[in-house]
């Protein structure tokens, strides 16, 4: 035999073995398990920053209409949450980076003659058709902030200083 056809009937097979093809697919597995959860949890503390801000620019146009006015309500006793746009028992939240409402923003006048503004995850109905009717947020669900700037969670496994800081 010549030292050519030696050097050939030696060299090992091309390409990979069924082990170590099913080793590779576990690490994929394993790295998209862990993976996959963190991204879900960075989406929704992103939409929740995002209803959080419009809590607080909202909560900021009553103040100003309370210092032009002398009052949370209008003449007629109705609640002006029009600053943002949209009815007065709904304005849909779409945040800049999907541009799917994930959020409901409302408000009440209280008998105390303030006013308490509230997010709710659409997941939890109330929200236009096109929203998304699935996103919940189970950590923190509707958050609140009332005229005296308590901030609140209703419904959440977490608590409000966890909801409101993060």
């Amino acid at each position: 035999m010549t030292s050519a056809r030696k050097a050939m009937s030696t060299r090992p097979p091309r390409g990979f073995s069924l082990v170590e093809l099913m080793v590779a697919v576990a690490v994929v597995a394993i790295l998209s398990a862990i993976a996959i959860p963190s991204y879900s949890a960075y989406v929704i503390r992103g939409q929740r920053a995002a209803a959080k801000a419009v809590l607080l620019q909202t909560a900021q146009a009553m103040e100003r209409y309370y210092t032009q006015n002398g009052s949370y309500v209008t003449t007629a006793g109705l609640f002006p949450l029009n600053p943002v746009g949209g009815t007065a028992t709904c304005v849909a939240l779409a945040p800049m980076d999907s541009n799917t409402t994930t959020y409901c923003i409302s408000g009440a006048a209280t008998a105390s003659r303030g006013y308490v503004l509230s997010a709710t995850p659409c997941g939890a109905g109330g929200c236009p058709a096109a929203a998304n009717q699935g996103y919940q947020d189970a950590a923190c669900n509707v958050l609140t902030i009332d005229n005296t700037g308590l901030k609140a969670v209703v419904g959440a496994t977490s608590t409000a200083d966890q909801c409101w800081q993060h």
